[in-house]
């Protein structure tokens, strides 16, 4: 992805409809966007950070995740090439810090609008406003999900269910994570990720090696996702 040209096309095909609203927007605002790389591991927001700008990802996954006081971590959501980030869109609508912490799962490609030409779009264009409302929805949606998985289900059934989602995507590879980062990603301690996934084991659904899991019967995780 070199040019100019390249770019546009891809953000035409990732956000087709925020792209026929902002075209409505003088040139500039467009031409003013910047590319921008970002390494994976890099903190794009930490708590508290306050919003100057509005990344389009183009390339790469964002981890969006909450810290309790005692240390623990739940991944609130992650954000993908098409996709908004929409704590980002409500610290940039209040102007208040970011609520969370964001970092790069991989190697991140964005455009990147500055603040002053966002509120300028959100200010001349009902077609982007309505865009980002929609968005804005959609998430807070997924999130109210997660709250009452959290509240309501059993971690054994919120663990299966991830897992199950992770070796749908690896078409049934070996999932190289580590009894920690699930734990992250759940929002509770490794102890109790490791006790659970040890059962798993015993009942013949996984099998567990150094900084992977081996699927031995979807059938079986599956019974428990349930």
């Amino acid at each position: 992805m070199k040019t100019a040209t390249e770019v546009k096309q891809r953000m035409h095909g990732l956000y087709p409809d925020a792209m026929n609203a902002l075209n409505t927007l003088p040139e500039s605002i467009l031409e003013a966007n910047k590319l921008a790389r970002v390494p994976q591991g890099s903190h794009l927001f930490r708590e508290a950070d306050q919003c100057e700008c509005f990344m389009w990802l183009i390339e790469g996954t964002v981890r969006v995740f909450k810290n309790s006081e005692e240390g623990r971590e739940i991944t609130l959501y992650r954000v993908s090439p098409g996709e908004l980030c929409v704590l980002s869109l409500q610290s940039l609508f209040t102007g208040s810090g970011f609520p969370a912490a964001a970092v790069a799962d991989t190697n991140l490609i964005g455009v990147v609008m500055s603040k002053a030409d966002f509120d300028l779009a959100i200010d001349d264009s009902k077609e982007f406003r309505k865009y980002l409302l929609q968005n804005l929805s959609q998430r807070l949606s997924e999130i109210v999900q997660l709250i009452s998985e959290v509240t309501f289900s059993r971690l054994d059934l919120r663990l299966a269910c991830l897992m199950g989602q992770r070796f749908e995507r690896s078409n049934g590879s070996p999932l190289k994570i580590t009894h920690a980062e699930l734990a992250r990603e759940l929002g509770t301690t490794r102890e109790m990720i490791s006790r659970i996934l040890k059962e798993f084991e015993h009942q013949q659904c996984i099998s567990l090696a150094r900084g992977e899991i081996h699927l031995v019967s979807s059938e079986g995780l599956s019974w428990f996702s349930h």
